[in-house]
């Protein structure tokens, strides 16, 4: 076995057998893997309460070859989410942002900046952050890192560059010219094209936007998304219901 011993943050955990859970986290070198804790679900686990979701951890493991699932044999709790926790709104964001890495981050391979979005966003709703801000900033970047936002830059369908205000058109799944515009291409306000240009630039504790704005920029991405996966994630209606309340 291939010893491992690596900074961590767990994205969720399944109940396995009696006395075990299923471990899914994600490392800045390794990206996301998964991994056995044997004995983690019995009232005297040595591994406490490092395994909660979102928990930042170093973690040791032992990697048979071959085997996808690796086996866990230490947990050091670095910080975790319980204060946060106590917040329901920052609670639910934290999932949803959880579910988001979890779907987008790649298996087995280097995340330095899926970690590092994660980590800092985390870190975010600890310091008392903006639930909706820290969301619609992670929204934006988890598509950027995944490959799916369009260029706020240059046309989508000639290339040319974009000038004010953004146009999005649905069909192409990005921005557009006004030459390539047509009726149903939706227009962006400048204060939300300013907001996505914010969210690429600042450091997530120093981007802030009003209420119409985050929800200008969370439809957006939630366009992007929907149609990048071919469905929504399962904590999205959650998340929805809680700003509802």
């Amino acid at each position: 076995m291939k010893p491992e011993r690596t900074e961590a943050i767990i994205l969720h955990t399944h109940a396995a057998r009696e006395r075990d859970k299923l471990v899914v986290f994600l490392t800045p070198d390794h990206g996301k893997r998964k991994g056995w804790a044997y004995g983690a679900r019995s009232i005297k686990s040595r591994f406490g309460a490092a395994l909660e979701p979102l928990a930042k951890v170093r973690i040791g493991y032992l990697e048979r070859e071959g085997e996808e699932a690796v086996r866990i044999e230490s947990v050091d709790l670095i910080r975790s989410l319980f204060p946060a926790q106590q917040n329901l709104v920052s609670s639910i964001a934290a999932t949803y942002i959880a579910e988001m890495v979890d779907t987008f981050a790649p298996a087995n391979d280097p995340a330095e900046l899926i970690y590092r979005l994660l980590d800092r966003t985390t870190e975010a709703l600890l310091n008392g952050a903006t639930p909706m801000a820290v969301v619609a900033y992670a929204e934006i970047w988890i598509l950027r890192l995944g490959g799916v936002l369009p260029s706020l830059k240059d046309c989508m369908n000639c290339g040319t560059p974009l000038g004010r205000p953004l146009r999005f058109d649905e069909r192409l799944q990005g921005f557009v010219c006004d030459t390539c515009a047509n009726r149903d291409t939706v227009t962006i306000s400048n204060e939300v094209a300013d907001a996505l240009n914010a969210i690429l630039r600042r450091p997530v504790d120093e981007f802030h936007a009003s209420d119409a704005i985050l929800f200008e920029i969370r439809s957006l991405a939630g366009t992007l998304r929907r149609h990048f996966l071919g469905h929504e994630l399962k904590s999205f209606e959650v998340l929805a219901g809680v700003l509802a309340f």
